[in-house]
């Protein structure tokens, strides 16, 4: 049984440190709309290269989008 435990706390641990070294968190400046609206700046947590996290918002119509991972744009 002490085994298993010693185990189990191994795979924990490099579980942890797999994922803390896969994410990434990415600052983002704050900046001012066309409209003039202010957008302060942000972390926002970037899991792969490839990916990228969008937090959820509501657009101005009153419509809300939950937050979704979307794939970067390919490099031109």
């Amino acid at each position: 049984m002490k085994n298993l435990s010693v185990a189990f706390l191994a795979m924990l641990i490099s579980l942890v440190t797999i994922s803390g070294v896969m994410a990434k968190d990415v600052q983002v400046k704050g900046y001012t709309k066309k409209d003039g609206t202010v957008v302060k700046g942000y972390t926002k947590t970037v899991k792969d290269a490839d990916t990228v996290q969008v937090k959820g918002y509501t657009k101005k119509d009153g419509t809300v989008v939950k937050g979704y991972t979307r794939k970067k744009p390919a490099a031109k």
